[in-house]
């Protein structure tokens, strides 16, 4: 491998550790946002680095065993290994964010879930939800109050997560049992501080309370972790096996998506990219099925956040630059019309058909709800002063942090591949990759000109980090076929993959020095 193969990973890397720990440069804008660094403190931070490398030595190996059979893999065994991947990604993460000092492990989660200038839907649920139905027909009016944090902003679906999650505990007392044994040391001394501190208070932190928080940051981690299934699905449309594990085998490495465990943003990526996956399938192959559930879950994710709006509108893009071509170049063009109008429209009945419900149900106008919500955010920036400009600037760069200099460099090196799979030299498969490109990288660029993330648009903006992903397949399938041009099938395996093993290192060592570096949450220590 040559030298100029491996500098760019190797500055990436020495970049993101000078910006993080050897300056104090201000990671956002002075006066207005900016996330803070941890401090350091040897006597924790080293000890959980050693543990670090050793459980990415074994997700290595893990990996690239897994990478040597997918030229083989049958769909069971392919199965197994993204379940492999899954779990690993899981106890990753829990790894990582149990190793910086003190009340930046774990014992976040406790913190962030509970009080509500972090987050707030725990407490909405503990407190003001007492009846379901009530709840929902009072939504509307809710929202017209115009909250522009948490709860004015958002639909009611995550209010909902919680209380679900609060009726489970409250009947199944084994699983609240279990819930309260495998807790963390570090999450039960913020649990113990919480109750300290609600001890007197009209909703006192019961036991109930604390295994619904730590239950709450299991499914938001697992959800997560999760994410490298559909990613690697939707990357099986494009391209081969093998480059799809490579691009998957990242995810778990995105400094962002540990860094704002457990809030709900990382329950998003994996429904984001289920849907796209399904909305995919559905356009490729006229699949009504896959309509319908993509507008079920596109729904879902609505009603939960707004931030599936740019999902669904990478959908409506992807699905005009694949009809195109077949319009243009077809002698039937009405056939193809057609044949989307039916696709179209089974997605639309699957994401009107829950609307429908709660508007006869529980007399809950959902369109008007998010209307509403889209309004109160707008409002938010009536109350909180942004620089339009000065944010246009510094996103960018707070973007490339939150996905990791490493995949932000394969990023920019595959946007600027030529040929790709259009090229008949291509091993990958005839289905081209630029409608979904040119779709995601469109939306990114209009919401990034939108001015709509002036502040933290790294935890924001962690729904369509996995796009990013996706964007790397050109520069790992341009690997593969210049290998086969070459015919270095005969080279060992590890040779192969030495440019995507120091790839996957150094994201990892750019991930751990961000994740021991970089909190992402605003609220004071204890």
């Amino acid at each position: 491998m040559r030298f100029r193969t491996l500098l760019p990973f190797l500055l990436t890397s020495l970049i993101t550790i000078a910006m993080l720990w050897l300056t104090q440069i201000s990671l956002g804008v002075e006066g207005e946002w900016s996330w803070d660094r941890i401090p350091f403190a040897a006597a924790e931070m080293i000890p959980g680095w050693i543990v670090t490398a050793i459980a990415f030595a074994v997700y290595l190996l893990l990996t690239l065993i897994a990478l040597s059979r997918m030229p083989d893999c049958r769909w069971y065994e392919l199965a197994v290994w993204l379940a492999a991947l899954t779990t690993a990604a899981g106890l990753w993460s829990l790894q990582l964010q149990d190793s910086p000092p003190g009340e930046y492990r774990l014992s976040k989660a406790a913190f962030v879930l509970y009080y509500k200038g972090s987050s707030g839907y725990f407490t909405q649920a503990q407190t003001e939800i007492s009846d379901v139905s009530q709840f929902l027909s009072e939504y509307e009016g809710k929202m017209e109050q115009g909250d522009v944090l948490h709860e004015g902003t958002h639909p009611p679906g995550l209010p909902l997560f919680y209380l679900a999650l609060i009726r489970l505990c409250e009947n199944n007392p084994g699983l609240q049992s279990f819930l309260l044994d495998t807790q963390p040391a570090s999450f039960q001394e913020a649990a113990d501080v919480i109750a300290g501190m609600t001890s007197r208070s009209e909703h006192p932190l019961v036991p109930r309370d604390r295994a619904v928080l730590w239950l709450a940051t299991l499914i938001t981690l697992s959800m997560s972790a999760l994410t490298v299934v559909p990613l690697f699905l939707l990357a099986r449309e494009f391209t081969s096996s093998t480059v799809s594990w490579q691009v998957a085998a990242f995810w778990p490495l995105i400094p962002a998506a540990l860094i704002f465990q457990p809030k709900s943003d990382a329950l998003y990526p994996v429904i984001a990219m289920l849907f796209l996956y399904l909305w995919v399938i559905a356009c490729r192959r006229n699949n009504l099925i896959y309509a319908f559930l993509a507008g079920l879950l596109i729904w879902g994710g609505l009603f939960l956040t707004l931030a599936f709006l740019p999902v669904g509108a990478c959908a409506v893009c992807f699905s005009i630059l694949q009809l195109w071509p077949r319009l243009t170049g077809s002698r039937e063009p009405h056939a193809a019309w057609k044949t989307f109008a039916f696709t179209a429209l089974s997605g639309l009945a699957g994401f009107c058909l829950p609307i429908l419900i709660l508007a006869t149900v529980f007399d809950l106008n959902m369109l008007r709800v998010w209307f509403l919500n889209f309004q109160n955010h707008a409002g938010f920036y009536s109350e909180y002063t942004r620089t339009y400009w000065k944010w246009l600037l510094f996103n960018p760069l707070e973007i490339s942090l939150a996905l990791g200099l490493p995949v932000a460099w394969l990023v920019f090196r595959s946007l600027c591949s030529r040929g790709g799979f259009d090229s008949e030299q291509s091993t990958a498969p005839p289905n081209s990759l630029k409608p979904l490109l040119l779709s995601c990288g469109l939306v990114l660029i209009l919401l990034w000109l939108s001015g709509k993330n002036m502040g933290e648009a790294a935890r924001l903006w962690l729904i369509f980090l996995p796009w990013f992903l996706l964007m790397t397949i050109p520069y790992w399938q341009a690997i593969l076929d210049s290998q086969a041009r070459e015919k270095t099938q005969a080279s060992s395996f590890l040779k192969l993959q030495t440019v995507w093993i120091i790839a996957l290192t150094a994201q990892a060592l750019v991930c751990v020095a961000t994740v021991s570096r970089i909190t992402g949450f605003h609220f004071p220590p204890g």
